[in-house]
């Protein structure tokens, strides 16, 4: 299939945002737009997100990514991002560029997550969440209370992140700590969302883990896939291309 790729300069607020859209020569209605975590640009990690666009052009699915805020050729700082005004620039340019299309799933990578629940909550045309490693913030309830829970949570995921030895020597200790929940923000979002959700997990941080029980525990129709001993960047071809696989075929489910 021909396909068509074109370079994106549009307006957040006062910053200039550069993307890109990967166009087929015959769009389907449903198309995807990748929001990137804050530690990556719009390639992503091992350029897995260009594979991917290319990949899913080719089956006929547009894709759109884009430098939010503070990032790669974006102008403006990180900090302005938490609004949402990026990801909503980013939809109304996708929109303009792909007129055939009708509905979108936004793909979110890690902390992304929180950006991406919050927005497809408010807009009909976003039919489907594709969470990578979902990331979310700790509920206020949990971490600004007496109780330790908050703090106990945060702790085990930089231990297990940063120090593996020291995971193995506090892991009972912190077992005993209260289960995590949603922020009431985020638990509101995912209760308006009447969409589709992916969940595709790799690596080894159980955070990941846990946030991907209480989605599923809080949404019934979650698909998870999980990428066998893959890192979070998901760094070798194989795991890539299990993670391409299984993405397009949840895209084209429905």
């Amino acid at each position: 299939m021909k396909l068509e790729q074109r370079a994106l300069r549009f307006a957040s607020g006062l910053n200039a945002l550069i993307g890109i859209v990967d166009v087929p020569e015959r769009p389907l209605v449903r198309g995807l737009l990748v929001l990137a975590d804050s530690r990556q640009y719009r390639t992503g990690s091992h350029r897995q997100f260009t594979l991917l666009a290319r990949l899913l052009a080719g089956r006929g699915v547009a894709v759109m990514r884009f430098d939010r805020s503070g990032a790669g050729d974006s102008e403006g700082r990180e900090s302005e991002r938490s609004d949402g005004s990026d990801l909503a620039a980013a939809m109304k340019e996708f929109f303009i560029h792909v007129p055939e299309m009708k509905e979108s799933v936004i793909l979110a990578a890690g902390d992304a997550t929180r950006a991406a629940a919050l927005y497809a909550s408010g807009d009909a045309r976003v039919t489907g969440l594709a969470l990578f490693n979902p990331e979310l913030p700790p509920p206020e309830s949990v971490s600004s209370s007496g109780n330790g829970a908050g703090a106990s949570g945060g702790a085990l995921r930089y231990i297990q992140r940063l120090a593996p030895k020291l995971l193995r020597r506090r892991l009972p200790a912190l077992r005993g700590a209260a289960p995590p929940a949603l922020p009431p923000e985020l638990a509101s979002a995912f209760d308006a969302y009447d969409g589709h959700i992916l969940l595709v997990l790799g690596g080894a941080d159980p955070a990941f883990e846990r946030t991907a029980r209480l989605l599923e525990r809080r949404r019934a129709h979650c698909r998870r896939v999980e990428i066998a001993g893959a890192d979070v960047g998901f760094s070798r071809s194989d795991w890539r291309e299990a993670v391409a696989a299984a993405s397009t075929s949840w895209l084209t489910s429905w």
